[in-house]
């Protein structure tokens, strides 16, 4: 059977936050720029939902109407507080300094799909599932079950089942860097805060937590995960542990006395970003969970998935506008973007590998921050 043939200058992969943010970042560049994804939007991702407080001003730095048109996004929930609840059960409030948000991210992904899709040198193309990357002269072809693309520069944004990351650089998913969590929707949850999103750190399970996280209608995307090594090591069975949460821990339990679950339960997967793996290389990038940017204590990964795929965009406009696709010209991406979150990423993998597992250590630390003022703000510049 014949596929048809297109030519793009630009083909990014995925048409997820990081996917669209580098398109809406080659706004300018006159180049054709293909979104390829399987899915149609509007649709559902599996996620926390949890867009950090930093997104609004990288919109802004493409356009400022960008975001002025995120903050008008109805199913936006604004939060201002992370609660950390240690295994004791001492709560402690860590204020923003920027507004976060919490939005499904069927809501947040067909915002930014849009506002890609309306500028006039972006096409999506949806429903082709990416089956292979060949690098062919002179660019790459990509090939879809209806559809061969050929493009000069291609951009992975294709998530943590990355087919290009397979492809193009490492894209193992070792359990050691690889965290797994299930959630739902649940209605009627009580003790929640509307600008408060909550972390729980439970009591005999030692590289995870337990969220509480509110909707703009008044319900949680409530969930639990955990380091992919340690849940296999334990042979933990993330749905059970979620039910029992809700059902037994004496703190949490009353909170869903009357509380219903309004979806099913869904399990997703993140490559975490406590190691560096090549994101560039002759006429390629990778972006968010494809270049393995999730930060390894809290799990967020929306914001990086943005930053990258906006340094992706201006890095590809570069491309062309110097004519220089090498794998040294690309080099500057990486160094771009591990600069921006290494540093974080590596003191979030400290604090999950070497303090959170250590209840005894944590627990007093938390005491110690509800006591005392000056150690809780030392915390809040740690970890926020």
């Amino acid at each position: 059977m014949s596929v048809n043939r297109t030519n793009l200058d630009v083909a990014i992969v995925g048409a997820g936050p990081a996917g669209c943010t580098a398109a809406l970042a080659l706004t300018d560049s006159g180049l054709r720029v293909g979104l390829i994804d399987q899915a149609r939007f509007p649709r559902d991702k599996t996620c926390g939902d949890a867009v950090a407080a930093y997104v609004p001003k990288v919109l802004a730095t493409i356009s400022p109407a960008l975001r002025d048109a995120f903050q008008q996004i109805e199913e936006r929930q604004p939060v201002n507080i992370c609660r950390v609840v240690a295994p004791n059960g001492t709560a402690l409030d860590f204020r923003f300094s920027d507004t976060g948000n919490i939005i499904k991210r069927i809501h947040l992904d067909n915002f930014l799909f849009n506002q890609a899709i309306a500028q006039p040198h972006v096409t999506a193309y949806c429903e082709r599932r990416v089956t292979n990357v060949k690098q062919v002269s002179e660019g790459w072809e990509i090939e879809t079950p209806q559809e061969l693309f050929f493009a000069r520069l291609i951009i992975g944004c294709d998530g943590a089942q990355s087919v290009v990351s397979r492809k193009l650089s490492d894209g193992r998913l070792l359990p050691e860097h690889y965290s797994a969590a299930v959630r739902g929707y649940y209605a009627g949850v009580t003790g929640t805060a509307p600008d408060v999103f909550e972390l729980h750190f439970i009591d005999g399970f030692e590289l995870g937590y337990f969220w509480i996280f509110p909707e703009v209608d008044g319900s949680c995307n409530v969930g639990v995960g955990g380091l992919s090594e340690y849940i296999a090591k334990k042979s933990i069975n993330l749905r059970g542990l979620l039910q029992e949460l809700i059902s037994t821990h004496p703190t949490i339990s009353p909170r869903f006395s009357r509380a219903h679950l309004l979806s099913e339960i869904k399990g997703f997967g993140l490559p975490l970003g406590s190691r560096k793996i090549p994101i560039s290389g002759p006429g390629w990038m990778l972006c968010g969970d494809a270049a393995h940017l999730i930060d390894p204590l809290t799990g967020e990964g929306i914001g990086q998935a943005m930053v990258s795929g906006r340094y992706a965009g201006w890095k590809a406009a570069a491309c062309f506008s110097e004519n220089n696709f090498s794998a040294d010209f690309m080099k500057a991406y990486d160094q771009q973007v591990y600069a921006k979150f290494w540093s974080s990423h590596r003191k979030s993998y400290w604090l999950q590998r070497y303090l959170v597992p250590r209840f005894w250590l944590f627990n007093r630390v938390a005491n110690w921050a509800h006591r005392f003022p000056a150690i809780h703000r030392w915390i809040q510049r740690v970890i926020l």
